[in-house]
């Protein structure tokens, strides 16, 4: 990552030091090394009546559509942050001002290839949805006359992102270095998955081919489905699907047997994608559903998608079962074997926060706790202390959780537990079933023995490696996330000095010289060299001055 340029953000980072100093973050930014002159003159707004929390998601959603995306993938790692962060970071939503058609046309029609007319009998040039990173809007294909929608990347959207990025990355290694409660989230590894998971969103053919994995694997639920796409008009930055006339689930209007029905085939459509298939929507919420006329359940917006393997569905059912039934060892034990890694853990304090959290949630159901509310505290525990566990599980439980909310909105009285009994049954059936035991006892077994079969020549590999010199040992120094910056500042300065003493010098040399033109008596080329000496010399000691201070 880049040091960040104050030059280059000369515009955007007072903006966002700014919008920070309102929402309440002043003492935060006054830990960090933010320069003074950008804390001169802010107004605070009277937040003392909202949680540290409410005041980041307003300032996210105050601070631009890059910052609410931001938002929205960290709300997708309930192992790093706290669960009542998450839970405000998912109520973030793209209220984003539209481009005018002028600016996002040249996008299609590069991606085209050719003109709007020659592809679209009819192109609605009012946008239908505005997002963060992209538009959609309505059209008919000339070729077939079949409605579509066209979902368009914004204008410039690269050199934004770059922009506030640059910027986010500054605010998450200061406040990684200095500020010390903040450490153990790790922000500077939390940006740069979030920047992978946001280069993969701005792939559109990423979500064209998730739209199309879960139709291939949803053949079992013909009322669940995903808009057809049109891959040979589809392409990086310009996505087309088929239109589907539908309405949201908060603002639908459906009797009540209705409802409930429209609930629990959402409710099994989701726990078929993860415990059947092991492709799931990552994000089920209110807004990337409709439902049709006919009752159908349309999933949209396949930006993001997760994926468990079979052994990882059989750890899912394992987990489920421990949290209904409160055992803190069982849950220990199956999230040891999620770990990517074994590293060792403090089991005494770990049983104690996990009894709690199941001691704090006794109730499940439509008048208890949602069981993917327990998961994301789960899943936050287990990641401050030390098990980490791969992101696929935090999606799926962020999965859970916004199916629960969404069939809660149509049935009050959903059961999600009602729901994912017959699948998880399902699941262990097929488990213990003769050969799924095989495929997990003899054929690992058959493969062990292949590999300690090559045990003795990889070891006489690495002799033969050692004697003729060619062994290499790596290490990776770790804490120094800031010494780049530090030596790019004392190179600069450094740098200004040796400028300085010449300047001095050759002024010094050109001004005994009486060569012309003259300015006051003395060489006008010597007095320039002086002032220009002295402006760079008070840089310096205001510089220094500044930063100490």
């Amino acid at each position: 990552m880049k040091p960040f340029n104050y030059l280059a953000n000369a515009v955007r980072a007072p903006e966002i030091v700014a919008i920070l100093v309102r929402w309440g973050f002043e003492d935060l930014l006054l830990q960090l090394d933010t320069p003074q002159f950008l804390l001169k003159n802010l107004v605070r707004k009277k937040v003392a009546h909202l949680t540290a929390y409410e005041r980041l998601r307003n300032a996210c959603e105050e601070l631009g559509p890059i910052f609410v995306k931001f938002g929205q993938i960290l709300s997708t790692r309930p192992d790093r942050l706290p669960e009542p962060l998450l839970m405000e970071l998912k109520k973030l939503r793209n209220d984003v001002e539209c481009q005018p058609f002028e600016r996002i046309k040249p996008v299609a029609l590069k991606e085209l290839g050719r003109e709007i007319e020659e592809v679209f009998a009819d192109f609605d040039s009012t946008p239908v949805a505005a997002g963060s990173l992209g538009q959609v809007y309505r059209a008919k294909l000339l070729s077939t006359g079949e409605e579509v929608a066209v979902k368009i990347q914004r204008a410039d959207i690269h050199k934004t992102i770059s922009a506030d990025m640059e910027i986010i990355g500054w605010f998450a290694r200061q406040l990684h270095v200095r500020v010390e409660e903040l450490r153990p989230y790790n922000l500077p590894s939390l940006l740069r998955e979030a920047e992978k998971r946001l280069e993969e969103e701005l792939n559109y053919n990423n979500e064209a081919d998730n739209a199309e994995i879960f139709i291939a694997l949803n053949t079992e639920q013909p009322r669940v489905f995903a808009p057809k796409v049109y891959r040979e008009l589809t392409s990086r930055r310009l996505l087309v699907t088929e239109w589907v006339d539908g309405i949201a689930p908060d603002a639908v209007t459906l009797k009540r047997d209705e409802a409930e029905q429209i609930a629990r085939l959402g409710g099994e459509s989701v726990f078929h994608q993860i415990v059947g298939t092991g492709f799931f929507h990552a994000d089920p919420h209110s807004g990337n559903m409709l439902i049709t006329a006919d009752q159908r359940i349309c999933f949209i917006d396949w930006g993001q998608a997760g994926q468990i393997t079979l052994q990882m569905r059989y750890h899912l059912a394992d987990l489920f079962a421990a949290i209904t039934s409160r055992d803190a060892d069982k849950v220990i034990r199956v999230a040891e074997q999620m770990a990517m890694d074994n590293r060792r853990i403090d089991r005494r304090r770990l049983e104690k926060d996990i009894t709690y959290l199941l001691n704090k949630h006794r109730r499940f159901g439509p008048s208890g706790t949602k069981i993917g509310t327990v998961g994301l505290e789960l899943l936050y525990l287990l990641g401050m202390n030390g098990i980490e566990v791969l992101p696929d599980y935090a999606l799926l439980s962020k999965s859970i959780l916004c199916v629960e909310e969404t069939a809660r909105i149509l049935d009050p009285n959903f059961d999600i537990q009602k729901v994912a009994r017959p699948y998880l049954e399902k699941l262990s059936k097929e488990r213990w079933s003769f050969g799924s035991i095989q495929r997990q006892t003899i054929y690992p077994m058959l493969r062990m023995m292949k590999s300690m079969q090559k045990i003795p020549e990889n070891v006489q590999r690495i002799l033969r490696r050692i004697e003729d010199e060619e062994l290499q040992i790596n290490f990776h120094h770790t804490g120094t996330e800031n010494m780049e910056d530090t030596f790019n500042s004392s190179m600069n300065r450094l740098t200004i000095g040796i400028i300085l003493g010449s300047l001095l010098i050759g002024s010094s040399l050109v001004i005994t010289t009486g060569v012309k033109p003259l300015l006051w008596g003395y060489p006008a080329i010597g007095i320039v060299g002086f002032l220009g000496s002295g402006l760079l010399g008070l840089y310096i000691v205001l510089s220094t001055l500044r930063k100490h201070h």
